[in-house]
C-alpha cells in the first residue's frame, strides 16, 4: 500500500513522525481523509480528534485544539495550536472545564468563546476515556477511523468539485 510521511507538531513539542497510510481529521470545511496521492491542500483544522493510520494499519489517535495541516509531495504536515494523546489528558480536569464553559454560555458579560472552551472540554473528556496503551496514543487495529470523507478518488464518492480537482489521481 502506499505511503505519505506524516509530521505532526504542537507549540511545545513533536508528537509524530513517520510513514502513514492515512490520516483523518476535521477542517473548517467539514471531515477530510488524506490519502497517498491527495491534492496538495492547506487546511485550518478544526478542535477535534485526528487520527494516523500508519504502515501496520495501526490507527493512532490525538485530540487536537485547532491548527493547520497542509499536504503537498506525498508529504502532511500537522500544526497544532495543542494536541495531546489520550492518555495525557486529565478527565476530571476536562469535566471541570466543561462545567465552566457550561456556566459561561449562560453568562451574558462572559467575552470569552464559551463554545469553544465547550468544544475542547468535549473533546478531551471523549478523548481521555478512551483506552490507551502504557507507551503512547492509543492504537487500534482494523480499518479506518470514524469520518464522514474519505478521499479516495475511484470510489466516486467524493463531492463533485473534489472529485473535479482530484482527476489527475484516478
Amino acid at each position: 500500500m502506499a505511503e505519505m510521511e506524516v509530521h505532526i507538531v504542537s507549540a511545545t513539542r513533536e508528537l509524530y513522525r513517520g510513514q502513514a497510510t492515512a490520516v483523518y481529521a476535521r477542517s473548517t470545511e467539514g471531515e477530510i481523509g488524506i490519502l497517498p496521492g491527495h491534492q496538495p491542500v492547506l487546511l485550518a483544522l478544526e478542535i477535534s480528534t485526528v487520527r494516523v493510520e500508519d504502515e501496520s494499519g495501526d490507527v493512532l489517535t490525538w485530540a487536537v485544539h485547532q491548527g493547520f495541516l497542509e499536504y503537498r509531495d506525498e508529504q502532511l504536515t500537522l500544526l497544532a495550536d495543542v494536541a495531546e494523546r489520550p492518555d495525557e489528558i486529565d478527565v476530571a480536569r476536562a469535566e471541570q472545564a466543561r462545567d465552566r464553559a457550561q456556566e459561561h454560555l449562560s453568562d451574558p458579560e462572559y467575552e470569552g468563546n464559551a463554545r469553544a472552551e465547550l468544544r475542547r472540554a468535549d473533546l478531551e473528556r471523549q478523548a481521555g476515556a478512551e483506552e490507551t496503551t502504557r507507551d503512547g496514543p492509543r492504537r487500534q487495529r482494523g480499518g479506518p477511523p470514524h469520518t464522514s470523507v474519505v478521499a479516495r478518488p475511484s470510489t466516486g464518492s467524493i463531492p463533485e468539485s473534489h472529485d473535479a480537482r482530484c482527476a489527475s489521481h484516478a
